[in-house]
């Protein structure tokens, strides 16, 4: 047996899994639901798939997993899940962004081919997370910075690269909102909605395998890009107020 990769991705409603051998995918699995139920079906796909295609646990070489941006809570999960597998295992541990995750995706959807690929992630309201990939003949990509962006502003601002162009794909779960919000100054985009999948991580993995690019498995913390912010505490009795009040000097 060669390289066996079991990837995760976590980062948006779905939860995906997929195994990849040398260099051909062996198979994936996905679950989407309007709630995130990844604490209690990531465990049993992952243990699914690989029984589903005659391996163990032991055969693997290693784990890729979706580092954001994306869902606290999902991305967490995802990443406690890799880190202990790799841990218990004594493998490596591949961070894959869920942005070039989607433009994978987009070339393997077959719809292009694309001057550029605008990846979306839903980041509430009218926000996205957003990166910008310029594909190459070879299948590579080149990529922009990693953004969370307010779709308010000139299309000019938003997106430099794509505003004068034809064939621009815009893809991910905020791909319909990102439309909305834009109109008619898009009209000859396509829009692809759809989550990141596991199965994407493929090419990324293989390269970094290639390359030896690994995360230090008891550091690494994925990409938030924004940080959790927890709400202004509640004070229905006016304790904490009070409490305030009487250490006032």
């Amino acid at each position: 047996m060669g390289v066996l990769v079991l990837s995760i991705e976590t980062a948006t409603l779905a939860c995906s899994v997929a195994l990849f051998e040398d260099q051909k995918i062996l198979g994936r699995i996905s679950e989407v639901t309007h709630a995130y139920i990844h604490a209690e079906r990531l465990l049993p796909l992952i243990d699914q798939i690989i029984k589903d295609h005659g391996k163990t646990r032991n055969q693997l070489t290693a784990v890729a997993v979706s580092s954001g941006p994306g869902s606290y809570t999902g991305l967490r999960i995802g990443v406690s899940t890799a880190k202990g597998i790799c841990h218990a295992l004594n493998i490596p541990l591949i961070p894959v962004g869920s942005l070039e995750s989607l433009a994978h995706q987009a070339i393997r959807s077959k719809q292009g081919p694309w001057d550029v690929i605008l990846t979306v992630l839903d980041a509430r309201r009218d926000e996205v997370f957003t990166a910008t990939f310029i594909p190459s003949s070879d299948g590579s990509f080149t990529s922009g910075e990693v953004r969370a962006l307010v779709l308010d502003q000139p299309l000019p601002e938003l997106f430099p690269k794509a505003c004068d162009l034809q064939r621009v794909c815009v893809i991910g779960d905020a791909a319909e909102k990102t439309q909305t919000l834009l109109g008619e100054r898009v009209e000859h985009w396509t829009f692809i909605q759809c989550y990141p999948d596991a199965q994407d991580a493929w090419k990324p993995a293989l390269s970094a395998i290639k390359d030896r690019a690994f995360a230090d498995v008891a550091y690494f913390e994925p990409r938030y890009l924004k940080e959790f912010i927890a709400g202004k505490p509640r004070d229905p009795l006016g304790l904490r107020s009070r409490s305030a009040e009487k250490n006032l000097p």
